[in-house]
């Protein structure tokens, strides 16, 4: 303002000296100068609040939201904190599949209203025989599973598309499981589970607990997870709920239901 204040006045200073005949172009010149510097001064910049991101924002709400659109199927490439292009793509198709502005997408997108991209779309991630399911299991509550559950101890998980199975250790247990593959060869096995290196991507399995298949869905193992030898990975149940603010994850329901045969 004391910018804006100073411009005006030395204007209007200047009109005092200059010929009458030039006193027209000059007040003219002069409210269009005070104009462009009043809407510099006061012209609103795009920030988290307004709903959207400028490209290359680094910070741990960019990464709350990528992580957020990542748990509902929306692909952001990699999760890292850093506000890229395909974040921008992920925000904008979960607009436009649940018909919404950007200023309102912050909201919906942590609520439990919020529409998953196979929701919308009606695809599933999925490898091999995809829509055919070589074995399913019991849908199971998580409230009932994680009782049955002890880090440390090993479990068959099988892949409800190949019929492969392997052994995952369990970590540990929160709003879902995180499991560990019991050795490189469960680990390269797990790994050609999944169709791409995308840490959105989710597949429908099944978890053996004490004789019983129960249907989960297991998460492609983070990005800052893939320089260790045996990366955890997320193996969610239903009724699980995600890392963020306990929302339940809409995908990873959705994925737990075709390894029941519900879909």
């Amino acid at each position: 303002m004391a910018f804006a204040a100073r411009l005006c006045y030395n204007l209007i200073d200047m009109k005092r000296h200059i010929p009458t005949t030039a006193s027209a172009f000059l007040r003219r010149a002069s409210a269009l100068a005070l104009a462009f510097t009043l809407l510099f001064l006061f012209s609103p910049t795009a920030s988290a609040e307004d709903g959207a991101f400028v490209l290359g924002d680094c910070s741990d709400d960019v990464q709350r939201a990528e992580t957020r659109l990542s748990d509902l199927g929306y692909d952001t490439g990699v999760v890292n904190g850093r506000w890229d292009q395909a974040d921008a793509d992920a925000l904008a198709a979960f607009c436009a599949a649940n018909g919404v502005s950007p200023a309102a997408a912050n909201e919906l997108l942590f609520s439990n209203d919020a529409l998953a991209a196979s929701q919308s779309t009606g695809s599933v991630f999925a490898v091999g025989a995809q829509g055919f399911l070589l074995t399913y299991g019991t849908l199971m509550p998580w409230d009932e599973v994680s009782p049955l559950l002890e880090p440390g101890q090993s479990y068959s998980l099988t892949s409800c598309y190949t019929g492969i199975t392997l052994h995952m250790v369990c970590v540990s247990l929160g709003s879902h499981a995180w499991m560990r593959p019991e050795l490189d060869w469960d680990n390269a096995t797990l790994r050609g589970f999944f169709s791409t290196v995308s840490s959105s991507e989710k597949q429908p399995v099944v978890l053996t607990i004490g004789g019983i298949l129960v249907a989960a869905s297991i998460q492609q193992a983070a990005p800052s997870m893939e320089g260790e030898a045996l990366p955890e990975y997320g193996v969610y149940f239903s009724g699980s709920l995600s890392g963020i603010d306990g929302i339940p994850d809409a995908e990873h329901e959705a994925v737990v239901r075709i390894a029941a045969k519900q879909q």
